[in-house]
Order: structure tokens, then C-alpha cells, then sequence
């Protein structure tokens, strides 16, 4: 009676552990990013042709300059924050107001302290909120403007003296990821670029995690789209986070233009025509710069030996139902060695013509697992994948890169710790980091799905004992009796020989 009371017991909580866990994992898979209870996002208000974002707040109007406007943060005090998340180091922020009023802007995404320095003649107070976030407070008069403009160092004060950071690819590997982070803060970059696969299927939590890793960072990340981060409701989190998918920034004498190439996987079009068509304007603008293009798949696959790319049919088949493409997707065993280029060859060939047409000096790229590097009609084109993700290509290894502004041909690699390379370990060293990136993403669910089997097991153990006793116990008895006759015997045995 016991037993079966204790069976019963156990069955409510298995069930209970089984629905309450893969609810928590469904519902961390379709609930909606909230970045916090105090913070309400604005739709997102860009102009990619100036790197503008305005906002009216308060009777004035807030417009920045190399950022977005992303959103108001409510303080315990009942105060309200307008946030701006700068694209740029050196965002502009410029404020206009219709009457008297004082405006709280939250600038995050930077580097306060290379921030503040960079700002001369203005005496607005200032506060360091965090390790990559400043509180200004500004006083507005009415029809006055005030512009708080950083100064841009010049040529001459800045060869070998500031240095940014490139990634790609951390997506599911936290521990790699969180590793990164901890050195480029002690590298010091004006900023560092992630050109994109931040997550691997663009769910909420993923982003949650991503974001809080981030936010260490102390200084301006740069990021762009990549084909996992867009999965989903990926791009809508993206956005409400990251802000436009693409823009582009000048730190000295050197520009930097971000593009989303991120359908580039699962469809034949990559970048789309409205993107061309303001990149060749932004181009236009940068020339006597030098010109430096971020964007996660690479034109073509410098790798020998690669498959046509069969993925084109993702998006159809997903419609139709046809789940194995999704499956197909997911499966980078099978994806490993194909083709990871532009799926259109022309589009590939117009976007490289674009390149050396208007004199890029490099190309920066994610996408494949690895690093690889070519040169396409003198433009080098850099491809580094090794911020986290599983590492399963040939002779790749967890990586980031260090470059100099104005010393274009010094780029630094900074190896981390790898698994060795062979397919065994590099196997068993995915499904290591698929399991923790599972746990890291729905510790809960985790936890309760694995106890809910642990007592699965557990049942079916009762279950076999219950229905095959009798032989159990007779078998125990059994095993029990030869082991109290082995005893006995070998005292006869060995104890008359001590006594002799």
C-alpha cells in the first residue's frame, strides 16, 4: 500500500515537472523581449543618409547624430530618461527646445571617459551611469539650441594609438564569449565590431543573454545582422535593441559602412537594392577616406572543395510545412561545407565591382566558423567567425582580431583556447557547448525536464520490481547465500593456515 501510495506521489510530481518545464521552455520561446519594467521602447526613427535619429521629448527636440533614439527609462524616482544608444564613438547630440525644460538623456553604448574627453566647451553636468553609459542633464531654453558635438582626433594624434576590436559568430558559446569580453576591456578599443550571428535562432532569451553580456562591454560595439539573429522574431528584437540594420560612422579619417546581408543564407538576394543603392551614396561621401565595409556573409566562399548551398528552398519548404528544412538548417554537420557565399553569383560579382570601384580597403566578415582571408581586385576581404559558435571547419580555432586606425596593415589575432582539432573531440566539444548553451538559455526548464526523467527512470525501475519480485527476491537470496558461504569458507581456509 505504501508503494503504491509512493508511486502515485511520484507520477503527480512527474507530470508536474514535465508540463511546468516545457511550458517555461515554450514560453521562453514566444514571449517578447522586455528590457525592463521601467523601460518603454520607441519605434525605431533613423535616416541611414546622415546617421540621424530624432525625437520629441518634453517640448524639445532631442536629435542625435551616429545613434538612435531607443527608447524612455523610468527612475525610482518617478524621473524619465531619454535613451540614446550610440552607433558611433563619437555620437552628436544636438537639442532644441520650444519652452523652458530640463531634458535627462541617457547615453549608453559608449565609453564615458573617451566621451567626455572628446567634448570641449560645453558644461552640461555629466554622470557615469555605468562602465558603457553617461546621464547628461540639460537645462533647454525656449527656441535655444544646444549641441553637444565631440571632436574627432586628428589624423596626426591617432596613428597606432587607438585600436578597435573584430568578431563574429559568438552566438550559443557563452563561456568563449563572456572570455572575449573580459580581454578587449583590458585592450581598451575606441569600439568593437560583432558582424553578426549574436544568437543562434533569435529568441528572446538568447537575446537576454546576449545583452547582458554586452553590457559589460566598455566601449561602443558595433554590431550587424546575421542569418541566425533574423530567425523568428529575431529582427524585431534586433531592432528594438541594436537599432537600424544599416548605417555607418567616420573615426578620424577612416569610415565604416554596416550592411545586412543576413537572407543571404536561405534566399538569393543578400543585401537588398534599397541597401546598394545607400551604400553607393555613402561610398561616394567617404572617398579620400579609408573605407572599411562590415557585413556577415562573405560574396564568395574562399574555401576549396565546398557544395552548392541547397538552403535556398528554406523559405518556401517552411511555408508549405515541410519541417526538415528547418531541421536541415539547424544542421551544421551537414551545412558545414556549403557553399557559405552570396547564393546569387551576380550579386556576389556586383557587390565585390562595388568594393574596388570605390576603393574599400577591407571587407569584414563573419559566417564561416573560422578565419580566412582574401584579396579580390585589391580589396582584402577578412572573414572572422571564431567568437564562440561550434567549431567544426577545418583547422579553425576561437579567435578575435585587434587592428590600429590609419594602419591598415597591422590586424593582430588573438587566439583563445580551442578544442583540438579532430572530429572527435571537435563533436563531442559541440554537443558540450549545445547542452550548456540549453541550460544557459532555460535553466528552469532544464532543471525540471531532467528531473522529471530522473523519476521516469525511477517508475519504470519500481514498475520492473513490482511485476518481477518474486525472481528478484529469489535471485537477492540467492546471491546473498553465496555470499555468506564464501565468507565461511574462507575463513575454513584461511584461518586454519594462520593458526598453523
Amino acid at each position: 500500500m505504501k508503494i503504491k501510495k509512493l508511486i502515485n506521489f511520484t507520477i503527480i510530481i512527474l507530470c508536474l515537472c514535465l508540463v511546468v518545464g516545457v511550458g517555461t521552455f515554450i514560453y521562453n520561446t514566444i514571449s517578447s523581449y522586455e528590457i525592463s519594467n521601467d523601460f518603454v521602447s520607441v519605434p525605431l526613427q533613423f535616416n541611414p543618409d546622415d546617421s540621424s535619429s530624432t525625437y520629441q521629448m518634453k517640448n524639445a527636440q532631442v536629435t542625435v547624430y551616429g545613434g538612435f533614439v531607443k527608447g524612455i527609462q523610468k527612475g525610482k524616482n518617478g524621473t524619465e530618461s531619454l535613451v540614446i544608444r550610440a552607433l558611433s564613438p563619437l555620437p552628436t547630440i544636438q537639442v532644441k527646445g520650444s519652452n523652458a525644460a530640463d531634458i535627462l538623456l541617457l547615453i549608453e553604448n559608449i565609453n564615458p571617459d573617451f566621451y567626455v574627453k572628446s567634448i570641449s566647451g560645453n558644461n552640461q553636468p555629466m554622470t557615469k551611469e555605468t562602465v558603457n553609459t553617461l546621464q547628461l542633464s540639460i537645462a533647454v531654453s525656449a527656441e535655444k539650441t544646444i549641441k553637444i558635438e565631440p571632436v574627432q582626433p586628428s589624423d596626426a594624434d591617432n596613428t597606432g594609438k587607438y585600436k578597435y576590436i573584430i568578431l563574429g559568430d559568438n552566438r550559443d558559446g557563452y563561456d568563449t564569449f563572456e572570455q572575449i569580453i573580459q580581454q578587449i576591456n583590458g585592450e581598451n578599443p575606441v569600439f568593437v565590431i560583432d558582424n553578426g550571428d549574436l544568437v543562434f535562432s533569435g529568441k528572446p532569451n538568447q537575446y537576454r543573454l546576449f545583452d547582458q553580456t554586452v553590457s559589460k562591454v566598455s566601449t561602443t560595439l558595433s554590431t550587424t545582422l546575421g542569418n541566425h539573429d533574423i530567425r523568428g522574431n529575431g529582427r524585431s528584437t534586433y531592432t528594438m535593441l541594436y537599432g537600424p540594420a544599416y548605417y555607418s560612422f567616420d573615426f578620424t579619417d577612416s569610415h565604416f559602412a554596416f550592411l545586412d546581408s543576413s537572407p543571404g543564407w536561405s534566399e538569393k538576394q543578400a543585401i537588398t537594392d534599397e541597401q546598394y543603392t545607400w551604400l553607393e551614396k555613402d561610398l561616394k561621401k567617404a572617398q579620400g577616406k579609408r573605407i572599411f565595409v562590415i557585413t556577415h556573409i562573405p560574396p564568395h566562399d574562399p574555401r576549396s572543395g565546398v557544395t552548392a548551398n541547397e538552403i535556398p528552398n528554406y523559405v518556401n519548404a517552411v511555408k508549405s510545412g515541410e519541417n526538415w528544412a528547418e531541421q536541415k538548417l539547424d544542421n551544421y554537420n551537414e551545412s558545414k561545407d556549403m557553399e557559405h557565399g552570396f547564393q546569387d553569383p551576380q550579386e556576389a560579382v556586383k557587390f565585390e565591382k562595388l568594393m574596388s570601384s570605390y576603393h574599400v580597403d577591407t571587407v569584414y566578415l563573419s559566417h564561416i566558423h573560422s578565419y580566412l582571408e582574401y584579396t579580390k581586385d585589391g580589396v582584402r576581404y577578412l572573414i572572422s567567425g571564431g567568437a564562440g559558435a561550434e567549431l567544426l571547419t577545418k583547422n579553425s580555432y576561437y579567435h578575435y582580431m585587434i587592428a590600429k586606425i590609419n594602419d591598415v596593415n597591422t590586424a593582430t589575432i588573438v587566439e583563445l583556447p580551442s578544442p583540438a582539432n579532430n572530429y572527435l573531440t571537435r563533436y563531442g566539444a559541440t554537443v558540450q557547448l549545445f547542452a550548456i548553451a540549453m541550460y544557459e538559455e532555460n535553466p528552469v526548464a532544464v532543471v525540471l525536464v531532467i528531473a522529471g526523467f530522473v523519476l521516469l527512470i525511477f517508475l519504470l525501475i519500481v514498475k520492473v520490481y513490482l511485476r518481477k519480485k518474486q525472481p528478484i527476491d529469489t535471485l537477492w537470496k540467492w546471491l546473498s547465500d553465496i555470499g555468506k558461504y564464501a565468507v565461511k569458507r574462507f575463513k575454513e581456509l584461511f584461518g586454519n593456515r594462520s593458526k598453523n
